[in-house]
C-alpha cells in the first residue's frame, strides 16, 4: 500500500528516475540505485514498479554500496576475531596500562582503528593528535600508532579490502548512479562517489531535496534542521504557508506516567492503525524494555511483531546456561548458578523428570545454608529421600574441564566438550539462539585456529563474554508486517505508520559512548561527532514521520522523578505552538478497541483484586500495615495469598543479618544489668558482641564486627547520658498486643515487637515510658520518615501500642544520636486508620497496584502485579 501523498523517499526517487529515463522503459537495467540496506532496496523495487504501472519492468541494480563492492572484492578481510586477538596480545605486553581490561580496550581500539582507516587518517593519526594535544597524550598516541601499524600494515584490514573493492567498481564505472537516504558516508565512500561522478552521472537524494515540498516535512525541518531565522520567525513563515498544521492530523505525542501506560498507549495506537487498514507498521524501539512489554500486549491481541533489532546474544537463555555452567566450574558450584542450571531445559535431559528431586534439593540447600562447594552439595544430596544422579554428572564434568592456560580456540573446544558431558549440545542445537551460539563457537574456533597466544581461564571468560555481547540474535522464524526496528535500520524504508517508543532526552538523539577522544578532538580530527549523529537522527526521523500516522511516546516519569522528552519533541512542540497556537494531540493509554467481526479482539483486562472478609488475616504488625499503605496489591500478595521469596543460602553476612546481630547484642547487653562505669560497660558490650558474632558462620562476620566496634563507644556514651537523665531499661524485644473489633471482619489483633522500652519516674511521681527502635539504615532516610509519620507508620504504631514516647536510634555510624517522634503526632489516629482500612477491604474495596517506584524496586511481587494494568 503506497501512501497516496507519495511522501516517501523511495516513491519520490522512483518517480524522478522514471521521468529521467522514460525513453529506456521498460528496461532500466543500465542504472544503479544505491540504498541504505537490503530491506530499503525491496521497498524501492516495489515503489518503482508501482510508479511505473507497467505489466513488465526490468529494474535497475538496487544494492547497498558495501554489498556492491563486496561482490567484487579480490580477497577476504582478516576476521575481526583474529584481529582482536592479535591486538589483545600486543596490549598484554604494555605494562603501563596497569589493571585496565585488555579485552575491552582492544575492542575499543579495534573500532577506532577501523574508523580511522575509513576516514583515511590511519597513517597520519599520530602527527594529527600530537599537533592538537602536544605531549599530553604521548603514551596514548604512541599506543594508537602502534595499533594502527599492527592491524593495518599488510592491507588485510576490512577498510583496506573495501577500498580495493571500490577501486574495482571505479574501473567499471559507466552506469548512471542514483542513491537515497544513504546515511553517514565515510571519507572513503565520499571519495569513491566523487571519482565515480567523473566517469558517469551521480545523483543522491536526501530528505531535504526529495521531500522539501511536502508540508509535514517542512514543519519537521523547521523544528529540527534549521537554527536560522529564530523560532518565532520560522513559525510565522510556516503559518503563512499552511493555514492549519500539517502535523496535527497525523502525529500524536504520548508522555506516559510509567512503563505500563506507555506500552498500553503504543499497543492501542497500533490497534487503531490496523483497524484503519494500515499493514506495514514500524515501531522504533529506542526503549527496549517498553518495546518488550508492548510486544507482549500485542501478542495478547493475536498480533505478532517481528523484532529486527534482536537481542544481544549474551542475554539469551542459551547463553545464560553456558554462563551458569562456567560459574559452577570456576566457583565450585555457587548455589544460585547451580539451581539455575538444574532448572534449565538445556542441560541434563528433561527437566520435568528431575523436578521433584531438584525442588527437594533446593529446599534442603536453603534450609541448611549451603552456599557453595561441590563436596558439600553431594553430601546434602545423599541425605535426601530422592536420587540426584544429575549432581554427579555435573561434578564429573567439572573435574574433566581442564583449567591450564591455553589458546582461545582450545578453550572453546574444552567448553564444547564439557557441554557435551552435561548433555547440553543437543538441546542447544534445537533452540534458535542455541544453534546460533554453537555456530558462533565453531566459527570463532576456525578463525582463531592459528592463534597461539595462551590465556588463563579468567582471561578467556572475559573474551567469551565480550564475544557474546558483540553478537546479536534475531529470531528469523517469525515474519510479520509489524516490526520493531532501529532508526538506522529503518532508513530509506516505507511504512504505513511509525511509532517511536522511548522518545525521551536520554535516548533521542542517542548519547555517544565514552571513548578515547572527546567530541571536540573528534571534530578536529575529522571523525564523526555526536552533533552529526543527532543531525542524522533528525533526518532519519523526518523521512519516517512524513509517510503516514506517527506516534512519539516516552515515560514522563522515571523513579518518581520527571523524565524530560527528547529535545526533538520539545523543539517541535514549541514551533507548533508558536505557528498554530495549539499543542499536538495526545495518545491515551486506553484498551485497544475491538475490531469489527472480531478481527482484532480486545485484550482481557482483570479488575483489581478484592478479598472476601474470611480470607483477610486476623493479625497485623506494623510491617503489614506499612505494606498495605505502600501498595495494596503487595499486601494482597503477601498477607492474603501468602506469597514470599525463598530463603537465600547466603555465605556472606548481609546488612539485614548485621542488623539482627546488633539487636541480639544490645538485648544481651541490657539484660545483663550493665554497670554505669564507662570502661566496664564498654567491655561488657564488646563481650556481648564477640559472643554473638562468634556464633555466625559467615566469613564476613569479622568485617561487620570491626565496623560495630568503632560505634560501640558512641552507643555507650549515649546510654550513659540517658541513664543520667533517669531513664532505665525495662525490657527488650517485647511483644505488645491490642485487639480491635472490625465490622464485617470480627476481632483482629494489632501487635508489634519493640526493641527496647525504657522508663523513668516523672516529677509528679508517675512513670513515663519510651520506646526505642534500633535502625541500621541511614539517619537521613529516618528523618524523612519522621517528617510524614502518617505514611511511615512503624514508629507511631509502636508509640500507640506502648502508650509511650518513641524514637529511632540509628546505630549504623557515629555519632549515635536518637531521632524522636514529634510529641504532637496523633498516634491514635494513625493506629486507628488500620481498622478502618480493614473494614473497607472486608466490604469489597479493591486492592490496586499503586506503589511508587521506590517501593516497586524492592517489591517481591514486582512482575506479578502488572502495575498500571488494572481498571476501575
Amino acid at each position: 500500500m503506497i501512501p497516496a501523498d507519495g511522501a516517501t523517499l523511495a516513491g519520490q526517487v522512483a518517480r524522478h528516475l522514471l521521468l529521467q529515463h522514460a525513453a529506456a522503459l521498460p528496461d532500466l537495467s543500465g542504472l544503479v540505485v544505491l540504498v541504505p540496506n537490503h530491506r530499503a532496496g525491496q521497498d524501492f523495487a516495489r515503489a518503482l514498479a508501482h510508479a511505473a504501472g507497467l505489466p513488465a519492468l526490468i529494474p535497475p541494480r538496487i544494492t547497498p554500496l558495501k554489498a556492491w563492492a563486496e561482490s567484487l572484492a579480490a580477497t577476504a578481510a582478516e576476521p575481526q576475531a583474529r584481529r582482536l586477538a592479535r591486538l589483545a596480545a600486543v596490549l598484554r605486553r604494555e605494562k603501563w596500562l596497569g589493571d585496565v581490561d585488555r579485552w575491552a580496550l582492544a575492542s575499543e581500539l579495534l573500532a577506532l582503528a577501523d574508523e580511522l582507516s575509513a576516514a583515511r587518517l590511519g597513517g597520519e593519526i599520530a602527527s594529527r593528535i600530537r599537533a592538537l594535544r602536544g605531549d599530553l597524550l604521548d603514551r596514548e598516541t604512541a599506543l594508537i600508532e602502534a595499533v594502527w601499524q599492527a592491524l593495518n600494515s599488510d592491507g588485510s584490514d576490512p577498510q583496506a579490502v573495501y577500498a580495493g573493492a571500490l577501486a574495482r567498481l571505479l574501473d567499471e564505472a559507466d552506469a548512471p548512479l542514483y542513491g537515497y537516504a544513504l546515511g553517514p558516508l565515510t571519507a572513503l565512500e565520499k571519495r569513491f562517489l566523487e571519482r565515480y561522478a567523473q566517469a558517469a552521472p551521480v545523483q543522491l537524494f536526501d530528505t531535504a531535496t526529495a521531500l522539501g515540498p511536502h508540508a509535514a516535512a517542512q514543519v519537521l525541518h523547521g523544528a529540527w534542521c534549521r537554527t536560522e531565522p529564530p523560532l518565532r520567525e520560522r513559525a510565522a513563515e510556516l503559518a503563512r504557508l499552511h493555514d492549519a498544521s500539517p502535523l496535527a492530523p497525523r502525529l500524536k505525542l504520548c508522555p506516559a506516567p510509567h512503563l505500563e501506560a506507555e506500552a498500553r498507549a503504543v499497543a492501542a495506537w497500533v490497534a487503531e492503525q490496523l483497524q484503519a487498514g494500515r499493514r506495514d507498521i514500524a515501531m522504533i524501539a529506542l526503549d527496549r524494555e517498553t518495546a518488550r512489554r508492548t510486544r507482549a500486549l500485542l501478542e495478547r491481541l493475536d498480533v505478532l511483531v517481528a523484532d529486527e533489532t534482536g537481542w544481544t546474544l549474551s542475554t539469551t537463555a542459551a547463553a545464560a546456561v553456558i554462563d551458569r555452567w562456567l560459574e559452577c566450574v570456576a566457583g565450585d558450584f555457587p548455589h544460585v548458578e547451580l539451581l539455575d542450571l538444574l532448572k534449565s531445559p538445556f542441560a541434563l535431559g528433561d527437566p520435568a523428570a528431575r523436578q521433584d528431586a531438584v525442588w527437594a534439593f533446593e529446599l534442603a540447600l536453603r534450609r541448611q545454608g549451603v552456599a557453595r562447594g561441590g563436596a558439600d552439595m553431594r553430601r546434602l544430596a545423599q541425605g535426601l529421600d530422592v536420587p540426584c544422579p544429575w549432581l554427579d554428572t555435573l561434578l564429573a564434568a567439572a573435574r574433566g574441564f581442564p583449567r591450564a592456560r591455553a589458546p582461545l580456540a582450545l578453550w572453546l573446544a574444552r567448553l564444547v566438550d564439557s557441554l557435551a558431558a552435561i548433555g547440553a549440545l543437543a538441546p542447544l542445537g534445537q533452540d534458535a539462539a542455541g544453534a546460533d551460539l554453537l555456530a558462533l563457537f565453531e566459527r570463532l574456533g576456525r578463525e582463531l585456529a592459528d592463534d597461539g597466544e595462551k590465556y588463563s581461564f579468567n582471561e578467556w571468560r572475559r573474551w567469551l563474554n565480550l564475544a557474546l555481547e558483540s553478537e546479536s540474535f534475531t529470531d528469523k522464524r517469525l515474519s510479520s508486517s509489524l516490526v520493531f526496528t532501529s532508526l538506522p535500520a529503518a532508513r530509506g524504508r516505507r511504512f504505513d505508520a511509525v511509532a517511536v517508543v522511548g522518545a525521551d532526552a536520554a535516548r533521542l538523539p542517542a548519547r555517544p559512548a565514552p571513548g578515547l577522544f572527546s567530541q571536540a578532538t573528534r571534530a578536529q580530527l575529522g571523525l564523526a561527532t555526536a552533533g552529526e549523529a543527532a543531525e542524522q537522527a533528525a533526518d532519519d526521523l523526518i523521512q519516517l514521520l512524513v509517510q503516514g500516522p506517527a506516534l512519539l511516546s516516552w515515560q514522563a516519569w522515571l523513579e518518581d522523578e520527571p523524565n524530560p522528552p527528547s529535545p526533538f519533541v520539545t523543539r517541535l512542540q514549541a514551533l507548533h505552538q508558536a505557528a498554530w497556537g495549539g499543542a499536538l494531540a495526545i495518545q491515551g493509554s486506553a484498551v485497544p478497541p475491538a475490531a469489527a467481526d472480531g478481527v482484532l479482539p480486545a485484550p482481557g483486562r482483570r479488575p483489581m483484586p478484592a478479598v472476601a472478609a474470611a480470607a483477610l488475616p486476623r493479625r497485623y504488625s506494623p510491617t503489614a500495615y506499612q505494606t498495605l499503605l505502600d501498595c495494596p496489591y503487595r499486601f494482597f500478595a503477601r498477607g492474603v495469598l501468602g506469597l514470599k521469596e525463598l530463603d537465600e543460602a547466603d555465605e556472606a553476612l548481609d546488612k539485614s543479618d548485621y542488623g539482627s546481630a546488633l539487636h541480639a547484642i544490645l538485648k544481651r547487653f541490657h539484660d545483663g544489668n550493665p554497670p554505669t562505669e564507662r570502661e566496664a560497660a564498654l567491655k561488657l558490650l564488646d563481650d556481648c558482641a564477640a559472643a554473638e558474632f562468634a556464633a555466625l558462620p559467615a566469613y564476613t562476620a569479622c568485617a561487620w564486627r570491626a565496623r560495630w566496634q568503632k560505634i560501640q563507644p558512641a552507643y555507650i556514651d549515649l546510654w550513659l547520658a540517658q541513664t543520667a537523665e533517669g531513664w532505665h531499661y525495662q525490657s527488650g524485644e517485647k511483644d505488645l498486643r491490642a485487639t480491635r473489633r472490625v465490622p464485617g471482619l470480627g476481632e483482629v489483633e494489632l501487635h508489634g515487637i519493640i526493641d527496647r522500652i525504657d522508663s523513668r519516674i516523672t516529677r509528679d511521681g508517675g512513670e513515663a515510658l519510651r520506646v526505642t527502635d534500633y535502625k541500621t539504615g541511614s539517619a537521613a532516610a529516618l528523618k524523612k520518615k519522621l517528617k510524614d509519620p502518617a505514611e511511615a507508620v512503624q514508629l507511631p504504631f509502636y508509640a500507640w501500642l506502648a502508650d509511650a514516647e518513641a524514637m529511632f536510634l540509628p546505630i549504623n555510624d557515629e555519632p549515635v544520636s536518637p531521632l524522636t517522634l514529634d510529641g504532637e503526632t496523633d498516634v491514635e489516629a494513625i493506629a486507628e486508620r488500620l481498622p478502618a482500612l480493614l473494614e473497607a477491604m472486608a466490604g469489597g474495596a479493591p486492592l490496586p497496584a499503586n506503589g511508587i517506584d521506590a517501593v516497586c524496586r524492592r517489591c517481591e511481587a514486582r512482575g506479578l502485579c502488572r502495575k498500571g494494568a488494572w481498571h476501575e
